[in-house]
């Protein structure tokens, strides 16, 4: 019931998702199929627009005025969307800049929540009783 809730929160704010003013519909429901854990990185809605678009990264780096290498990156989920490209795609007609950010935040805070949650699963090492303790005289 929340993501049903969120995209609707989506369509009535299409400004924010529109995409050369049209609201991609699929990539709003793609993406809340995956809001709880699952988030997906950024780099792979960039790379679904591109082949709506039937865009070629290096096309796609050439509009936004960024170097294809630093675009193909993040699309392979090695680097972040950062506000810089943000606001590249934004004027390029690619949504708000402000909903490449909130996707690349939401993605990184369910990293790090799966990483604590993995590391809180780890059993914590045991304290060495070996032997007496040497205290300070």
């Amino acid at each position: 019931m929340e993501m049903a809730m969120d995209i609707a929160w989506a369509e009535e704010l299409p400004e924010l998702y529109a995409i050369d003013g049209v609201v991609p519909g699929e990539l709003l429901e793609e993406f809340a199929m995956h809001l709880d854990r699952n988030l997906w990185h950024p780099g792979r809605h960039i790379a679904m627009t591109c082949e709506r678009k039937s865009l070629s990264i290096p096309e796609a780096a050439v509009k936004f005025g960024i170097e294809c290498a630093d675009l193909t990156a993040v699309i392979e989920e090695r680097a972040s969307v950062t506000p810089d490209l943000a606001l590249r795609m934004e004027a390029a007609g690619w949504s708000a800049a402000e909903v490449w950010m909130q996707w690349q935040c939401e993605y990184d805070l369910a990293q790090e929540r799966q990483r604590r949650e993995r590391a809180d699963s780890v059993p914590a090492p045991q304290a060495r009783t070996s032997g007496p303790v040497a205290t300070a005289s």
